[in-house]
């Protein structure tokens, strides 16, 4: 299997009460998944604010070894420049501030995330996938910038959206039709649904309990926290997040990021079908809604199903055996 080189584009807000665990899990996946190879992280608000995040997401790659790969802060705000008012009251309390897992120093950088991903994007022409996992605001900053950019990146794969599909939680989680990472800058997404980019869309429709996509306590604890650097962030990462769930869609965490990070890596953990997809930008109870239009042309592969029991297995399994690798390669290191 050739590794598919992959920019994440995350929101992990790490050891936060009220925050997901699946992004900074999904920066493990990303490490330790053979189908991938992780050439960069930038980050982006929702969570926490991405210099925050960006905090955090160093610190997983720090328990992973993995300090070389580069992290990059992109933009604290979306494009027209104005956070949601449940992220403003969020930022003003604990999802502002550090938490209980100590983070490192913000990682010093020479440019933002938008240019970082234009520049590895130009570096290696038609092998870069953006995993996009939060809102979209760096990504579509990019492609404002370089609008020869499209043609550059291999495809983005990206969580956001619901269509209904399944009905009792494909539909929205910030509103009744909107997904939070579209919600929160549907302009971007915009940008991006309309770039011509090969697109691939993870949703609610399959990031959810009914699909089993469930890490659940027991399932955490095959995890040796003891035995790594690794296993002791996913341990703490995990169980922050089950004492202040975000959702309360069941007794475990959703792995809606890590899925899409999964889907990047090997594409037949789902079945997929085109569509044409549309972001409402403007509507007064519509914002951010993802809404298939009828005789256009297709420009996203929707995922509409998955074997969410399996797929956290994978997820699992695979950050199971990273924990394996890092305790070894830390006694080895600790005898030379």
């Amino acid at each position: 299997m050739t590794a598919k080189k992959i920019i994440l584009d995350t929101d992990p807000g790490v050891g936060i009460p009220g925050t997901d665990a699946d992004d900074p899990i999904a920066i493990l996946l990303a490490l330790a998944h053979p189908g991938v190879e992780l050439v960069g992280v930038t980050t982006t608000f929702g969570n926490c604010p991405p210099a925050l995040s960006a905090r955090g997401a160093a610190a997983v790659l720090l328990a992973a070894g993995r300090p070389d790969i580069p992290v990059v802060p992109g933009s604290p705000e979306p494009l027209d420049g104005e956070l949601a008012e449940v992220l403003v009251q969020a930022y003003a309390g604990a999802r502002g501030r550090e938490g209980r897992i100590p983070l490192p120093a913000t990682p010093e950088v020479d440019r933002d995330a938008a240019d970082f991903i234009i520049d590895t994007a130009r570096s290696a022409p038609g092998e870069i996938t953006v995993v996009a996992i939060g809102p979209q605001t760096n990504l579509a900053t990019a492609l404002r910038r370089d609008p020869a950019l499209a043609g550059y990146l291999a495809g983005v794969v990206f969580m956001g959206g619901g269509l209904g599909i399944e009905p009792t939680f494909g539909r929205g989680n910030i509103t009744p039709v909107a997904e939070c990472n579209i919600y929160f800058d549907p302009v971007a997404a915009d940008i991006v649904m309309r770039s011509g980019v090969d697109l691939t869309m993870v949703s609610l429709d399959v990031t959810n309990p009914a699909t089993g996509l469930l890490l659940t306590e027991d399932v955490i604890r095959t995890v040796d926290p003891d035995e790594s650097a690794v296993g002791r962030i996913f341990a703490d990462i995990s169980s922050t997040y089950l004492e202040a769930p975000m959702f309360d869609w069941g007794h475990g965490c959703v792995l809606y990021d890590p899925l899409a990070v999964l889907a990047a890596a090997d594409p037949s953990v789902g079945t997929y079908e085109d569509m044409a997809i549309a972001i409402e930008t403007l509507g007064e109870h519509t914002r951010g809604q993802t809404v298939p239009l009828r005789d256009a042309p297709p420009n996203v592969h929707v995922m509409v199903t998955v074997d969410g029991t399996a797929a956290v297995r994978e997820v699992v399994d695979q950050i199971r055996r990273l924990s394996v690798e890092t305790a070894t390669a830390g006694k080895k290191d600790s005898r030379e």
